[in-house]
């Protein structure tokens, strides 16, 4: 009876800390920055674009992590296309509770840009999103919004952005997704070699 009225208040000794711990090993996990990558079509994790931005942007800003979103890549752009939006902006707002003063990235290549567009985020969440980088964008010609408080989008990011810009959106010239009347698929696959990852890695370090 003594030992079992020692470890009574002993259990609730340590349960009463045990989660302020495992909340304060949490935060403390928390990066400066995290990006959430969309990949394309048939892609699968971050994709052919998302990877190596994941490793450019480690690089750039120490500390900072990368979420693949996990969604149907499948050749279906409606259906799979919002249930991908929903998955973005579930993990956003899940990191936003984990960890209140991270700043967030997100990003998409072709199908995984349309993603992006869907995401719908409330105000407080939003303020949070400090840039969001597109790789041959199907909707980049139609004026679609997108999940950034004061959006402002450089449609020439391998020129130089400026401080107020906040989207960088990539087109290769003749991209048959992105470019008006494009004519060439190898111009679409060409952002992970041709520059555009490192240009990408830069302009989100500066927002950050």
């Amino acid at each position: 009876m003594f030992i079992k009225n020692l470890i009574v208040p002993f259990v609730l000794f340590t349960s009463a800390f045990a989660a302020p711990a495992a909340e304060l090993e949490a935060r403390q996990s928390c990066g400066p920055v995290k990006l959430f990558h969309a990949a394309g079509t048939t892609e699968i994790g971050l994709g052919t674009v998302g990877t190596p931005l994941a490793a450019a942007l480690a690089s750039a800003v120490p500390g900072a992590t990368t979420q693949a979103i996990i969604y149907d890549t499948t050749a279906e752009y409606v259906v799979t296309v919002a249930a991908g939006s929903a998955i973005m902006a579930a993990a956003v707002n899940a990191a936003a509770t984990a960890c209140p003063n991270q700043r967030f990235v997100l990003s998409g290549y072709s199908k995984g840009a349309l993603v992006v567009h869907g995401v719908t985020l409330s105000s407080a969440v939003k303020a949070k999103v400090i840039a969001i980088t597109v790789f041959g964008d199907p909707a980049r010609n139609i004026n679609s919004p997108f999940p950034i408080n004061s959006a402002s989008v450089d449609l020439t990011p391998r020129g130089g952005s400026s401080s107020s810009q906040n989207v960088a959106s990539f087109c290769n010239t003749g991209d048959v997704f992105c470019w008006p009347l494009g004519w060439s698929l190898p111009a679409h696959l060409a952002y992970p070699l041709d520059g555009s990852i490192g240009i990408a890695a830069t302009f989100i370090k500066n927002k950050a």
